[in-house]
Order: C-alpha cells, then sequence, then structure tokens
C-alpha cells in the first residue's frame, strides 16, 4: 500500500501549510484535552464518592460555558481569533492547576471540600476554554478551502483518535491496579497540564487570525440577528441540536454504568475507549468520502441510525440476555465510532451554509445554541440515575436511541441535497431499503463501498426551506 492511500497521509499532503500547522497544535491539545476533561475526570469524580448529579454537572460544564461566545463575539472579532485563543488557552491551563489542592482536600477527611477543589478546577478550566473557543471556526473557516473542508475534518478525526488510542491505553496501564490512587490520577492531570502548556508554541505558528482595528459596537447584535433570518441555517441548527442531544444521553452515562452497574475496572473502561478510539481512526476517513459523494444530509442520518442501535443493545442486554459486558462493550465502540462520523458530516455542513462575510456570527450561534442541548443533557441524565438508580440508566439510553433516529429521519427530510433528488417517502418507506441501508453502512465502515474509491467533487447544496 502506497503512503497516498493511507488517509493521514493522503489528507497531510492534500492540505496547505496553514491547515497543517492547525494540525500539530490540535495533535498536542488533544492530549491535553484527554487528560483533564476525559473519562478519567468522570472516573476520578466517583473514586471520590461526588454524587451522580455533581458527575453530570462537570460535564455539562463544557457546553453550557460556550454561552459566553454571547459576550465575546465583538472580542473575537476586534481581536482576532489567535490572540484571543492564545490567552484562553494558558488561562485555561493555570486555573487547571487547583487540581493538585485535591490530596490536601482529601487528606483533611472533607470529601466536600474535595468536590469542590475538582468543580472549580473543571469549571475554570472550562471558562476560559469557551471563552477562546469562539475564534476555533472562523480561524479554520480563513485557512481551510471549502474543496478541503471534509478532508480536514476526517484527517483532524484520524490524527486525534490515533492520539486517543495512545493516551487512552496510557491512562488504562496507569489504573491498572485493582484499587488506583489520587496520585495516579494527579499524574494524568499533570501530563495534560503540560500539553496544554506546550500546545501555545503550535499555536502561535499558525497565520491569519487577525483581527479588525475598528469595530461597530453592535457588531454581535446584528451577526446574530442576520443569522437567525436564514431559515435554512436555523432549520438545520434545530435538528442538529437534538442528535447532539441524543449522542450526548449515551455518552455522558456509559462510563459511570461500566463503573457502577457492572463493576468494570477503570482500565477496561480506558481499554473500551482506546478501542473505540481505533474504530474511528479506521473508519472515519471512509465515512468523510461517503459526506462528499452522497451530501451531509444522507451521511448525517445513517450515522445517527447506527448510533441508535447503541442505547438499543444496552437495553437489551439489561433485559437478561447473556454476555452483559460484552454487549454493552461492543455498544461502547459502535457509538464512538458513529459519533465520529456525525461529526464529520455535520461540520461539513454547517461549514458550507455559512457565509464568508458573517461567518463569526453564525458559528458562534451554532456553538451556542448547540451548547444549550450538550449542557442541559448530561445534568439531567446525572439526575435520572441519583434519584432512580437503574431505571435512570435505562431512560438516559432509551431518550438517546429515540432522539438519534428522530434527528436522522428529520436530516433525510429537512435537509435536501442531491442524495434525495427525486425520492419520495414511498420509496424511503420501502421495506427493503433499511437492508440495503444496513450493508452500506457495514460496507462503508469496513472501506469497501464504491465511495472509497470515487469521490465526486462537487458541494452540496444548501437546504431548502
Amino acid at each position: 500500500m502506497s503512503s497516498m492511500n493511507i488517509p493521514i497521509v493522503s489528507g497531510l499532503r492534500a492540505l496547505g501549510p496553514p491547515p497543517k500547522r492547525f494540525l500539530i497544535y490540535v495533535a498536542i491539545n488533544v492530549v491535553s484535552w484527554q487528560n483533564i476533561v476525559g473519562p478519567a475526570m468522570i472516573l476520578l469524580a466517583r473514586k471520590i464518592e461526588m454524587p451522580e448529579s455533581l458527575v453530570g454537572l462537570l460535564l455539562s460544564f463544557l457546553p453550557f460555558t460556550s454561552l459566553l461566545l454571547l459576550f465575546t463575539l465583538p472580542l473575537i472579532v476586534r481581536v482576532g481569533p489567535k490572540r484571543i485563543m492564545l490567552w484562553a488557552w494558558c488561562l485555561r491551563n493555570v486555573i487547571a492547576c487547583l487540581i493538585f489542592m485535591l490530596p490536601l482536600a482529601l487528606a483533611s477527611d472533607n470529601k466536600v471540600l474535595a468536590w469542590i477543589v475538582l468543580t472549580v478546577s473543571i469549571l475554570g478550566f472550562c471558562i476560559m476554554r469557551a471563552i477562546g473557543a469562539g475564534g476555533w471556526l472562523p480561524w479554520l473557516h480563513e485557512i481551510v478551502p471549502v474543496p478541503l473542508r471534509a478532508t480536514y475534518f476526517s484527517t483532524e478525526t484520524s490524527i486525534t483518535q490515533l492520539i486517543n488510542v495512545a493516551v487512552l491505553f496510557l491512562q488504562a496501564r496507569l489504573l491498572a491496579v485493582d484499587d488506583p490512587g489520587i496520585s495516579r490520577f494527579m499524574l494524568i492531570f499533570g501530563i495534560g497540564i503540560f500539553m496544554g502548556f506546550i500546545s501555545l508554541i503550535w499555536m502561535k505558528r499558525v497565520p491569519g487570525g487577525a483581527g479588525m482595528q475598528e469595530i461597530d459596537a453592535h457588531i454581535g447584535l446584528r451577526a446574530y440577528i442576520r443569522a437567525t433570518r436564514d431559515r435554512n441555517f436555523l432549520a438545520f441548527l434545530l435538528i442538529s441540536t437534538l442528535a447532539f442531544s441524543g449522542i450526548v444521553w449515551f455518552h455522558a452515562v456509559y462510563v459511570m454504568y461500566l463503573r457502577d452497574i457492572l463493576v468494570v475496572r477503570d482500565s477496561m473502561t480506558m481499554s473500551l475507549t482506546a478501542i473505540g478510539s481505533l474504530g474511528i481512526l479506521l473508519t472515519v476517513s471512509a465515512w468523510a468520502r461517503f459526506t462528499e459523494s452522497r451530501g451531509s444530509g444522507l451521511a448525517m442520518a445513517k450515522t445517527l441510525f447506527a448510533h441508535s442501535c447503541a442505547p438499543a443493545l444496552i437495553l437489551l442486554a439489561g433485559m437478561g440476555l447473556p454476555g452483559a459486558f460484552y454487549i454493552t462493550g461492543f455498544s461502547v465502540i459502535l457509538a464512538c465510532v458513529f459519533n465520529a462520523a456525525f461529526n464529520v458530516a455535520v461540520n461539513r455542513a454547517m461549514l458550507n451554509q455559512v457565509p464568508d462575510h458573517d461567518r463569526i456570527g453564525y458559528t458562534a450561534l451554532w456553538t451556542v445554541s448547540t451548547a444549550l442541548a450538550l449542557g442541559i443533557t448530561p445534568v439531567a441524565a446525572g439526575f435520572l440515575i441519583e434519584h432512580y438508580g437503574m431505571w435512570g440508566f435505562r431512560l438516559c439510553f432509551l431518550f438517546s436511541g429515540f432522539t438519534t433516529t428522530l434527528a436522522g429521519f428529520l436530516y433525510l427530510f429537512v435537509i435536501h441535497d442531491r442524495s434525495l433528488s427525486g425520492k419520495t417517502w414511498l420509496h424511503l418507506l420501502n421495506p427493503v431499503l433499511p437492508l440495503r441501508t444496513a450493508g452500506r453502512i457495514l460496507w462503508i465502515t469496513l472501506g469497501l463501498h464504491e465511495s472509497n474509491r470515487q469521490v465526486s467533487s462537487t458541494d452540496e447544496p444548501r437546504p431548502s426551506s
């Protein structure tokens, strides 16, 4: 196999120097991110006996703090995405250092104080991340050409998951003892903070991201108003919010389900997540090519339908089927793979609908609106689990399966692109179609579909209202 056939290599060769430099920054940042707010954070929270509702609150910090974009948009426009991200990323790592006070809190035999230390450090980290995150997509919109956006996102996802596999297996190795102590979790966080500072070096080397010298005081409000008047974008936004909520119903609880219900060791939980990342690495480029050739609407629908199988399998396993652990493990891997595939398709669809002159307003509205679903869902999930136990888990999985399936159908019939041209409800209700769709999903995932070998270069049209 030539190097051109390796997805990461071929993707890097297709991209220019600015996107490549941004990818290097992303790669280093992933190490930091995974060690600070990855599954290890959830396992640490349960290690110090933090209630499920507070764990859900921890998971909500990332999306809820994204609402700060409503206030930072004018600053990003004037100062520029690059400067804002540099300062925010630096401060988030400084604040994350508060986590090293956790052993002292535990030594005082005060669990509530330990919960406060973990909560404050993660909240501060997320606030500073949110201040800078508003510049991420506008910066990418500037340096990545339209024809290469799917290539960029698939390459970014492949690199991200390759690093995730390595990091998660390393974490699994560190936690591979009967009762991992707090010091092992502190080592994981320490690596994350150190790599966070290192990522700043490469962020400085990425070109672009400059601001404007003059700015209208009402630019933020006007940018949002223009975006909200775009009926096509609003329809896409609402469906995507529903889709993200459905995905989070699963991903917010599966770590606690493995640990608390199936009594799986922390190292095994990390290993399952790592295998899921490996599955993403092996399949994401095929899904990117499918998205380019068949359109984002069909790609988003199919990936959501496949993702909905994960909570369905767990619910069936919980009804007494043998091999509950193996079914749940397979479901986790399945959910990871198709969550990543969906993200490639939905990010491409979003950027293709954003006009150049209003990219900051559109992308900020996208981030803020989806943050509401991403933030509310883990809080609700934590409440259900704390108050209803096993039935709380079952409700979370049920909501996940239902909402992802519903969002998938809405993408099919609302986001009109060439993948559905000339097709009717009668065609889609053909009883043979689900079987064909399932076969194609498997074929694409294995890299054997014709879309893996030949990709159309044409862009998908904007959705109709």
